[in-house]
């Protein structure tokens, strides 16, 4: 486990600061995900059940927080629309 001496725990709790770390991968588990994406084998097409325009962002974030449009799973945000 790694420590972190003298950070300021208390600014992050009190200012709602979300820290969400990262951790890397192989090239081999890029061209193994690249392999399943080409292979067809899932149908991909379904994980995003809607698409939006920019102007309709707030909408998008409202219905995928199921408030806005119903049965919303997972929203593109498509920036040219």
């Amino acid at each position: 486990m790694k420590e972190f001496p003298n950070f300021p725990l208390e600014k992050v709790t009190v200012k709602f600061i979300t820290i969400k770390s990262a951790r890397g991968h192989s090239f081999k588990a890029c061209e193994l995900a690249l392999a399943q994406l080409a292979s067809r084998r899932f149908p991909l097409e379904k994980v995003t059940t809607h698409r939006f325009g920019l102007k309709d962002v707030d909408l998008a974030i409202r219905s995928v927080g199921g408030e806005g449009i119903p049965d919303v799973i997972h929203a593109s945000l498509m920036p040219w629309q």
